[in-house]
């Protein structure tokens, strides 16, 4: 089959020679299959979103409106998504530091403005090696946290963390080799004096996702999951903008494969 042009747009197809009503058309079983934009307007739209472009900024560069830009960032960070869960991991290790938090995304300052939902989110890094997780929790309770360590966290790792209760029942858990658990008393110190536990790294790696979220002008309930979803790839695969758009491409390919 051959590449030609189809009527008088850019859009390609492939057709056969000698049955030229035999044809297959570009966009055909691949992500972009649904899409009416051209694949320069695509193609634009993946590099704004990889180098962090903002959506009211990445408007006024591209020929299509900001609410297919939202649209077209949310395919990306799905993208993303997909490839977390194709892909586990854990951080930490046996005799290696993993730092837990607990934190919101929402709130009101000073209880001063209109009423907003809390948005609790739970989060760990391993400060020898800087990777990190995320997960937006309903509640903080024993029941949602714990299982969450045991998802995220390497058995034998040394977990600090603050002296929330919900934590007590770390060291007990039923992993092999068990986990360290090392607590700071915020309310007396940054990091303990005895034993140098401290969340320092994680209240970090806190900061930078919620000065993204403060770029973007905030993040809405439905979309939050995939937000998180989004800064934890980008840790990974797109520290820079230019990796961020070689590996969405790359991770494009492996959940489309061609035929």
């Amino acid at each position: 089959m051959s590449l030609v042009k189809s009527g008088r747009g850019e859009e390609r197809i492939f057709r056969c020679p000698s049955h030229k009503a035999h044809k297959i058309f570009l966009k055909k079983d691949s992500f972009w299959e649904s899409s009416h934009l051209k694949f320069k307007q695509i193609v634009e739209l993946l590099f704004l979103w990889a180098f962090k472009i903002p959506v009211n900024t990445a408007n006024d560069l591209v020929d299509v409106s900001e609410k297919t830009i939202v649209q077209w960032f949310a395919y990306f960070r799905d993208i993303c998504t997909n490839n977390l869960v194709n892909n586990p991991y854990r951080i930490g290790g046996p005799g290696v530091i993993v730092e837990i938090d607990e934190s919101l995304v929402a709130k009101r300052k000073n209880n001063v403005g209109h009423v907003v939902e809390q948005r609790w989110v739970f989060g760990g890094v391993c400060p020898a090696t800087g990777q990190g997780f995320l997960t937006h929790i309903a509640d903080k309770s024993a029941a949602t946290l714990l299982p969450l360590i045991m998802r995220y966290v390497e058995p034998g790792s040394i977990i600090h963390s603050d002296g929330l209760p919900s934590y007590n029942n770390i060291a007990t858990l039923p992993v092999n080799p068990p986990y360290q658990h090392l607590v700071v008393n915020h309310n007396r110190n940054f990091v303990d004096p005895v034993t140098g536990a401290c969340t320092n790294h994680v209240e970090c790696y806190w900061k930078n996702c919620k000065r993204r979220f403060k770029v973007m002008a905030g993040v809405h309930n439905s979309t939050l999951d995939s937000h998180l979803d989004e800064f934890m790839w980008r840790e990974i695969h797109g520290k820079t903008g230019e990796d961020a758009l070689n590996n969405i491409l790359l991770h494009l390919s492996q959940w489309y494969p061609l035929p």
